[in-house]
């Protein structure tokens, strides 16, 4: 008689964490089946164009569409991927080719092929906006250009030469500054 009562004390209390994390992972605990239904679809066509989730959502497809979340994690592993390497590069030119190489190397018989494409647009079009991109050098000579420069500065000072290249508050607003490309 006890060990049924403990095991019927069991069930419940599963049966109230199960209503507990169904509840978490509702976006809105009074939505009707239908709005359920147009969330669940705004979910699957934000993955399809590229587009991060937020925990919640993530938080909604581990509940509820199993094969849809790993999907999701899928295009967000692509994404941290492509931003790793992005932020390796040393030139806008070379982060174009980075993306486009990423893209090239997605298999035509990929299921998700079209969704990892639109992952990396817009991982590509996020960091565009970034200050590292807009620091960046246009091309690959420009960037050694750069690199030389800042090896010639780095051998005079340790020549004697006292110049500093201590950043400034200043230098870090004019960095954050967005960069216009002129037409013409």
């Amino acid at each position: 008689m006890n060990a049924s009562v403990k095991k019927e004390e069991s069930i419940n209390a599963n049966q109230v964490i199960k209503e507990q994390l169904t509840r978490f992972s509702d976006p809105e605990p009074g939505m009707s089946e239908q709005e359920r239904e147009k969330y669940h679809q705004n979910i699957l066509a934000k993955i399809e164009s590229g587009k991060k989730l937020s925990s919640q959502e993530m938080a909604y497809l581990r509940a509820n569409d199993p094969r849809a979340y790993q999907k999701a994690r899928r295009m967000e592993q692509k994404r941290q991927w492509l931003e790793q390497q992005m932020k390796k590069c040393k030139s806008k030119q070379e982060v174009r080719e980075v993306v486009e190489d990423a893209i090239g190397h997605v298999s035509e018989k990929d299921p998700d092929r079209d969704a990892i494409i639109a992952t990396y647009q817009d991982a590509y079009q996020e960091f565009r906006k970034t200050a590292r991109y807009r620091r960046l050098p246009d091309t690959r000579k420009e960037a050694e250009e750069e690199e030389k420069q800042g090896k010639r500065r780095l051998q005079t000072l340790e020549e004697g030469d006292t110049e500093e290249l201590a950043r400034t508050p200043l230098s870090e607003v004019y960095d954050a500054l967005p960069v216009f490309d002129t037409v013409g």
